[in-house]
């Protein structure tokens, strides 16, 4: 007899939460038909279907009798294996979550979110930030009640209560020192490389046929690249890039393509896919279990940045992408050169939008939203003054102020989504990319080399073991030292952005 099955109490914990993953995975797949294929008249009953699975789930993780249940499966817990045990403290830190804050309140959140992602939408096309300011104070108010009953609770501040349920073993305590960091020494560093590329030629304008037809050709091919067949990776348009991963050999990319930008696709493109190979790269064996699953938010980004930034923007790959993009879009031969789309990538810019940002801005996005996150949940700010603080932050930033609010914090939809607490992962992920990318071409310099040739086979073969197939069976700190030899910190990120930015030889 399996030593688990010796523990009653495991197993009637362990298939609720996976009956309560299952529900989640159907949640997530409805949240797909809303991004996707939804009439816009179904926002208010997708929100009513959301909640009742919200309600269910939370029936069976926080049911009257699971206190005892996790008392009596952590006295015989000598029974389990060190993979059993590592659910059941991953069971235990969703049903602390779980029973924080009132059911009501959590499905409040759920129906609410959902409904203010059409408010959102409508917001950012007509650039209206007052379509979705009511909705969003109320919201507001309805995530400082959780977090803060959460914290209460688990022993946190508000703010670390929300990280700790998407990204967990990260607070403020690790946040504060890396993002003071970044933001003392990024902006000059953004003023180095200006004035380095000042001197540049010119780079030469694309030309060619940039349909969406021929965009969305061009994802496939990229993701073909990758690793991923379409027999289990779905891609469709949609207002915003997005992965939905919640179902084994079954994930859901939604991407939006932009006619006149047709570069953002092409990263998105790799920026999801790197997301896929971690949904893709998860145990099978332990699907629908709280151990199985990704091991926290910046774990997913670095993944997804680690493809998007570190290994997609390097010179190897561009050299293989220049000849893909001319055959892809025709046009001008000239255009299509490695070394005038190496000057398209190198150029550090002057955009508002963080998802087109240039690697040495990205992170400075995610702080400066990160920064308006804490205050908006703390009550320092109010929705009212929220475009007001944004411009502000974004000029001590960048040195300037977006030109309206669909260019500044309508920019995300996030916030619609009742994500809060997550922001942070987007830096913390940049910084984990950079030094598993780092860790990774030392010990095996092939994978740099690789990419010239279109092959991520290399990286692929790299990360699977250190951080896909461990999904959450180690804590994230664990996982960081053993994958790179070092506790997480943004030394590996400033010395890739000045070799990168600042060292690399341009043609």
């Amino acid at each position: 007899m399996r030593a688990a099955e010796r523990n009653r109490a495991y197993l009637v914990l362990s298939e609720r939460f996976a009956t309560a993953a299952k529900l989640s995975a159907a949640r997530e797949m409805l949240f797909w038909d809303s991004q996707t294929y939804m009439p816009a008249g179904g926002a208010w009953a997708r929100g009513e279907q959301v909640a009742a699975i919200y309600s269910a789930c939370a029936d069976l993780i926080a049911a009257p009798d699971a206190g005892d249940l996790f008392a009596a499966a952590e006295e015989a817990a000598d029974t389990l294996g060190d993979v059993e045990r590592s659910n059941l403290a991953e069971m235990r830190r969703m049903w602390r979550h779980s029973v924080s804050a009132p059911k009501a309140l959590l499905m409040e959140r759920a129906r609410f979110s959902s409904a203010l992602h059409a408010d959102w939408r409508a917001a950012k096309s007509s650039n209206q930030f007052a379509l979705f300011a009511g909705g969003f104070a109320r919201l507001m108010s309805i995530h400082r009640e959780i977090a803060e009953a959460t914290g209460e609770a688990l022993g946190l501040s508000a703010y670390d209560a929300l990280m700790d349920a998407t990204d967990p073993g990260l607070t403020a305590a690790v946040i504060d020192p890396m993002f003071d960091d970044l933001e003392a020494s990024l902006p000059a560093l953004l003023g180095e490389v200006l004035e380095r590329q000042a001197g540049w030629p010119k780079p030469r304008a694309f030309s060619g046929d940039f349909s969406i037809e021929r965009q969305r050709a061009l994802s496939q091919t990229l993701l073909s690249a990758v690793g991923h067949s379409p027999a289990q990776v779905r891609l469709d348009a949609s207002p915003q890039a997005y992965t939905i991963g919640q179902s084994p050999s079954d994930v859901r990319i939604m991407m939006r393509f932009d006619a006149d930008n047709f570069l953002y696709s092409v990263r998105a493109t790799l920026h999801e896919a790197g997301h896929v190979l971690y949904e893709l790269g998860l145990p099978r064996e332990l699907a629908f279990t709280p151990v199985g699953a990704p091991r926290g938010a910046t774990t997913h980004e670095g993944q997804a940045l680690m493809l998007d930034m570190q290994a997609g923007r390097s010179r190897e790959f561009l050299t293989w992408l220049a000849p893909v993009l001319a055959k892809t879009f025709g046009g001008e031969p000239e255009s299509w050169t490695p070394a005038n789309l190496l000057n398209h990538y190198r150029r550090v810019g002057q955009g508002f939008i963080r998802t087109t940002a240039d690697e040495i801005s990205y992170p400075l996005h995610v702080i400066l939203r990160h920064r308006i996150e804490r205050a908006l949940l703390s009550g320092d700010l109010s929705v009212t003054d929220l475009p007001g603080a944004w411009s502000d932050l974004s000029q001590r930033l960048f040195g300037r102020r977006p030109p309206d609010d669909a260019r500044g914090c309508l920019q995300d939809v996030h916030w619609a989504n009742g994500m809060f607490g997550y922001f942070p992962s987007y830096a913390l992920g940049v910084a984990f990319a950079a030094q598993l990318y780092e860790a990774a071409t030392s010990e095996n310099p092939q994978i740099q080399s690789n990419l010239a040739h279109g092959d991520f086979s290399s990286h692929r073969d790299w990360v699977h073991p250190r951080i896909h197939d461990r999904a959450s069976k180690v804590p994230f700190a664990k996982l960081v030292e053993e994958s790179t030899g070092a506790s997480l910190s943004t030394a590996a990120l400033k010395r890739h952005l000045r070799n990168r930015y600042l060292e690399e030889v341009m043609p």
